[in-house]
């Protein structure tokens, strides 16, 4: 094994100095070497690159020669020697003085370790607590030893990456406890390690509840429905449902729904609580009156231009809106409103167009809200609309559907929505007075999440698709009365 000298540091020793005598002086008798060494101890522990410095001073003895060598190998002829440990392992350091009357040896043993790894963490404790959803994070800071060293981190004995950081973000199905562990090696086989027990729990208790209303009101015989929805916290969670503080049985926890039986006020409640013992509760309070038709008027177009302009929307001809509020034009026993809305079919020149779209959300005053739990008490639109003698058939859909039905009473006559026909259309319609459309939200021609209105905010008429156009040109339909009924 040969060794780099980084430094050799060459002395010339006093003592050879002496060897020279005055001029004229009686020289003194050779002797046999003799030295002291500036390093005492023999086994010597040094970490590597590091370095000794080793001095023989020569005390006695003339034409001494010096010698250093490094586990038999020749690296310096003086007294003193500094050497840089490179390699890790035993190395042999041995010094010689010599001259015609003697020898001095020294031998040195030197243990050279590696360089320690020294690092720290960001996350010192031993348990880190964390939720779904949110990122466990724990980063090294190498602080001495950083050679050539490779970063491991394990999860649960599993390979989770290299570098100085790991970052993971568990979801439900790693709520639990997980074992992190990080292991730093240089390359000088150097370790660190670090063991955390991550803790992942769910997040809190959160649960959502239907109605939002607690105070509601239904009629005799009415279903009132209630639901919960668990969005967090869901681990081991049980449902309980009470009435009038009396606990009741249902077929799915999520759910529960209420018969009103007879005139009265109830107390409907509910409480989750999951396995972490945190609970969540909601009661509503229900007031049970008698049977009536319970109606919503939304728009009777007397408020002049405000509901046409900011919730009708139709097609416009030469910038022009085909819907428009006008003075009634047809004043009779069945309406004599001062204001309808017309559809002004006749500017159209392709009839297949004059549909025009409502929204529901708010009433027409643009400042009071129509809420879905509004809605979901009616399954039913009533109108009026005046046809004349355009032959047009006004079709009811829930705007971007593409089912729309006929209404399914005219008039106070049942009118077959499923097969529709000619005949009984015409046996039903007034061509000469107001007609009375009720449509009914809950029949197959729509779809499941319309029929109670509480999924969608935007009506479509669809005034002119008809039986028995046969192309005639668009003729103005005029509306009134616009309203929901249970």
């Amino acid at each position: 094994m040969r060794y780099r000298i980084l430094i050799a540091a060459c002395l010339v020793i006093a003592a050879l100095a002496a060897c020279n005598t005055k001029e004229g002086a009686q020289e003194e008798p050779n002797k046999a070497p003799k030295v002291e060494f500036s390093v005492k101890e023999t086994a010597l522990d040094v970490l590597v690159e590091s370095s000794v410095g080793f001095n023989a001073t020569i005390v006695e003895g003339k034409n001494v020669k010096c010698s250093w060598t490094v586990d038999g190998e020749l690296v310096a002829s003086t007294p003193s020697l500094t050497w840089v440990f490179n390699n890790l392992g035993e190395v042999i350091i041995s010094f010689e003085a010599e001259n015609e009357l003697g020898k001095v040896r020294q031998d040195y043993t030197v243990n050279v370790a590696g360089l320690p790894l020294d690092v720290t963490y960001s996350v010192e404790e031993d348990v880190i607590q964390a939720v779904i959803g949110t990122p466990v994070s724990v980063s090294v800071t190498v602080n001495d030893g950083d050679r050539e060293t490779v970063h491991a981190w394990l999860l649960d004995g599993e390979d989770a990456g290299s570098g100085l950081a790991f970052s993971k973000t568990f979801e439900e199905e790693g709520i639990g406890t997980h074992t992190l562990a990080y292991h730093g090696r240089n390359m000088y086989g150097m370790t660190a390690s670090k063991t955390w027990s991550v803790e992942v729990a769910d997040l809190p208790l959160e649960v959502d509840y239907s109605p939002s209303k607690t105070e509601l009101e239904a009629m005799v015989g009415d279903n009132v429905n209630f639901t919960v929805s668990i969005v967090h916290g869901a681990i081991g969670a049980s449902t309980v449902w009470k009435l009038d503080d009396v606990q009741v049985e249902v077929e799915d926890p999520s759910k529960y729904t209420y018969t009103g039986e007879a005139e009265g006020t109830h107390t409907i409640s509910v409480t989750i609580t999951n396995a972490a013992g945190e609970s969540d509760s909601r009661s509503w309070t229900l007031t049970v009156v008698p049977k009536t038709e319970k109606t919503l008027l939304f728009d009777n177009f007397e408020s002049a231009e405000v509901g046409v302009n900011a919730y009708y929307i139709g097609n416009n001809v030469g910038g022009v809106s085909i819907l428009q509020t006008v003075e009634n034009p047809y004043k009779t026993d069945a309406n004599s409103s001062d204001k309808v809305l017309v559809d002004k079919g006749s500017m159209m020149t392709n009839t297949s167009s004059g549909y025009f779209k409502f929204k529901i959300d708010k009433y027409p005053d643009g400042t009071t809200a129509i809420t879905a739990d509004d809605r979901a008490l009616y399954t039913r639109f009533r109108c009026k609309v005046y046809i004349g003698s355009t032959g047009f058939t006004p079709l009811l859909q829930e705007d971007n559907k593409s089912t729309k039905s006929t209404p399914s009473e005219i008039n106070g006559i049942p009118f077959n929505t499923t097969s529709p026909t000619l005949d009984a259309w015409n046996a039903a319609i007034k061509t000469n007075d107001w007609n009375v459309f009720v449509y009914d939200f809950t029949n197959p021609k729509y779809s499941s999440e319309v029929n109670n209105l509480s999924q969608t905010n935007q009506l479509q008429f669809r005034v002119f698709v008809d039986f028995n156009n046969n192309g005639k040109a668009g003729q103005d339909v005029y509306f009134d009365d616009f309203e929901f009924l249970e």
